[in-house]
């Protein structure tokens, strides 16, 4: 089988999430600082297997593409990542079918091995390999906690996969050698789920504690143009702000206020990217997102991103100068 093998390097995490076209997801930046990060991305027919290392933590949301289960390992991460609400340390695995949405928040430097893989041939592996009821690990997004041994063979074979990958070079050989490393390295994982057995399940409280952060921020988004005001949010949701502050905190890492402008702030640059720089008025779409006080709003852009909000409009302009001139040669931009 052959191996199609793309290589991205990007100080644009909107570009992670435009590679993976074939999943319906979003991506926030809600790390501080300029983002840098690179992919490898292979498939070898249904199966694909990508690689992702950035050094900004990022928040998504999303399913993997329709009728594949995603399996996520993470091979280095400073701290604990958010899947789901709950914390996740590095020897867990994410599962999570495309019938589900996900939510993962990175941490703020992530190095990771993501896996698609159908839902059929996956369901059959687990039960070759085991004893084990496939539908019961694979019909809700979950975390399987693996050993200290299992997780670092998975780690192992993950990081030689990627690393062959990244040094791919044409050929039908190397090409047959991907295949077989990505055919052996989902041999392998599955095994190791099998194994594991038992999925980790997320307390009821988690689940409570996402709904209410999914609330508020939506009802801070159906007031977009409002400043963020935590008391008046409360009192619309009907809880306590120490209720508020505890799910934002265990649910995202970051209070309610820093999290709904992050989030805000997000939603900035998305508009600013989608105009062009001629003509766009910085101040009008700061004010549409309840940013009153624009000296404080472009501090905290810049904080956030790394550069100011007239640097993200410029470098949009570069992107549709590119853009133009590679129509103008007859070249795909």
């Amino acid at each position: 089988m052959n191996a199609t093998i793309q290589r991205l390097e990007t100080d644009a995490f909107t570009e992670v999430e435009q590679s993976l076209s074939a999943w319906d997801q979003r991506y926030r930046q809600i790390g501080l600082g300029k983002f840098h990060g690179e992919l490898v991305l292979t498939a070898m027919g249904s199966l694909g297997i990508f690689g992702g290392r950035w050094g900004s933590a990022l928040h998504y949301q999303g399913v993997p593409p329709e009728g594949t289960v995603a399996l996520a390992v993470t091979l280095f991460q400073p701290e604990d990542g958010r899947w789901m609400g709950q914390q996740m340390t590095a020897s867990e695995v994410i599962i999570q079918p495309s019938a589900s949405e996900g939510e993962f928040i990175t941490a703020p430097f992530w190095d990771g091995a993501v896996l698609t893989i159908p839902e059929s041939d996956l369901a059959q592996a687990m039960t070759d390999f085991g004893d084990v009821d496939p539908l019961a690990m694979l019909r809700r997004p979950h975390l399987v906690r693996l050993s200290a041994e299992a997780s670092a063979r998975v780690r192992k074979a993950c990081i030689a996969y990627l690393r062959a990958a990244r040094s791919h070079e044409a050929g039908t050989d190397a090409a047959t050698r991907i295949s077989e490393m990505a055919t052996s390295t989902v041999e392998l994982i599955t095994r190791e789920l099998v194994s594991a057995r038992i999925p980790y399940e997320s307390k009821p409280a988690t689940h409570r504690q996402r709904h209410l952060v999914r609330e508020v921020a939506q009802h801070c988004a159906d007031r977009e143009r409002d400043p963020i005001r935590i008391a008046d949010l409360c009192r619309e949701v009907g809880v306590s702000e120490r209720t508020v502050r505890y799910a934002f905190q265990h649910v995202t890492g970051l209070s309610p206020l820093t999290f709904l402008k992050r989030e805000r702030l997000n939603r900035v640059r998305d508009a600013l990217r989608d105009r062009s720089p001629t003509g766009t008025l910085i101040k009008r779409i700061a004010l549409s997102q309840g940013f009153q006080h624009l000296g404080q709003f472009s501090q905290d852009y810049r904080r956030l991103f790394g550069e100011t909000p007239t640097e993200t409009l410029r470098r949009r302009g570069a992107t549709l100068e590119g853009d133009q001139l590679s129509m103008e040669l007859g070249h795909p931009s």
